[in-house]
């Protein structure tokens, strides 16, 4: 089955609403079990598929890392020898192997949900209204925003500097926008402010602001580094790798498998992923999303929680260099080596002019 990007949002919409409601199990395992049931009929349905081998179905996963050439073949191969499970029988194999996945990012979820509930309120507080979540690695903070926001618009776009998107340019053109992203080095968003440049020819429309998760650029906002950035101030002694680790915690994020993968001609087509990547991926965003709805609900202050849950899982990450019963608890071990930019790609981006960084450190006037 292949479906067009921009309908990527309702056929979501239309998974997560479908799936077996918590209330109508007693028990988790239960639970867990139906979900991954769901997950497996739906695929079989969308692929007009058989039911894979336990084998089949881990070496798809595999191979799909593989040939991303995100991770590295060492990282590919710890990622999965410590999800997969060892049942011989599909179903629980999956339920097994999602519920190993979800115990790994449980503790990076409230880290997630409090980025995006930051990135809805500075946007308010900014008069943005319209957000564009960039796919795939933004899509548990846009399942976590269009489960509890109701004034701003919400967008999930689908960019490549090999391809036109033309569905890109009206979200574009409106007065205010802002992009958020996992984050790295900001190439794409490199791209997406020169188109928006060419588009936009009168006055009226402000700057367009970047909010990334975390950044590998200094001309780019990153919320982890701020959040990491007061304990490096307070006691640098302490922090040892810790700039490593904040790039380590957009790397858990950009592997937390997707629901579809692009179509191999191109990014205005999609298809759904492996059948693994599929399970652990629409079974973490159910979660996600159900942690949006409850957060709304809540009066505290997220970015003040957030900063006690990192410290957390920095520790963590301190100890697990050097214990090895800790390793389990990531998904693999060193960052994804860093990619080199090609000579000129991240030409026009000025850290003085893109907010919020230019709201945090002022901007220079001539």
């Amino acid at each position: 089955m292949t479906i067009p990007a921009a309908s990527v949002h309702q056929w979501l919409t239309s998974l997560l609403r479908d799936l077996p409601k918590p209330a109508e199990y007693q028990f988790r395992a239960d639970y867990s079990r139906a979900v991954v049931d769901y997950c497996l009929e739906r695929w079989l349905s969308d692929n007009s598929a058989r039911p894979p081998s336990v084998e089949e179905a881990g070496l798809a996963f595999r191979n799909a890392w593989i040939t991303a050439r995100v991770l590295s073949q060492g990282q590919v191969d710890q990622l999965c020898n410590r999800t997969f499970g060892t049942q011989r029988e599909l179903s629980a194999w999956l339920c097994d192997t999602t519920g190993r996945f979800l115990n790994i990012i449980k503790p990076w979820t409230h880290v997630w949900l409090s980025f995006t509930n930051w990135a809805l309120r500075w946007c308010r507080q900014n008069s943005i209204e319209t957000l564009a979540f960039l796919a795939r690695d933004a899509l548990p903070f846009f399942v976590a925003a269009t489960a509890q926001e109701q004034g701003l618009q919400l967008h999930l776009v689908h960019v490549s500097r090999r391809t036109d998107a033309p569905t890109v340019n009206p979200i574009l053109r409106q007065p205010s926008v802002a992009l958020i992203d996992s984050g790295c080095n900001g190439t794409r968003i490199s791209d997406l402010r020169q188109r928006r440049s060419a588009l936009i020819e009168r006055p009226g429309h402000s700057g367009m602001a970047t909010l990334l998760y975390c950044s590998r650029n200094p001309q780019l906002f990153g919320c982890m580094n701020y959040v990491m950035s007061q304990d490096m101030l307070a006691s640098p002694e302490a922090m040892n790798r810790a700039a490593e680790f904040v790039i380590y915690s957009g790397d858990v994020l950009g592997t937390l498998p997707k629901p579809y993968q692009y179509h191999a001609q191109g990014r205005s087509m999609v298809e759904p992923s492996d059948l693994l990547s599929f399970t652990i991926s629409i079974a973490a965003l159910s979660d996600i999303s159900s942690m949006a709805k409850a957060s709304t609900f809540l009066d505290a202050d997220p970015m003040i929680d957030v900063r006690d849950q990192v410290r957390l899982l920095y520790r963590s990450y301190q100890l697990s260099r050097h214990r090895s019963e800790l390793h389990s608890d990531f998904p693999f071990d060193p960052p994804v080596p860093e990619v080199l930019l090609a000579p000129g790609a991240l030409v026009g981006l000025d850290f003085l002019e893109i907010p919020p960084q230019s709201h945090i450190f002022g901007t220079a006037l001539d």
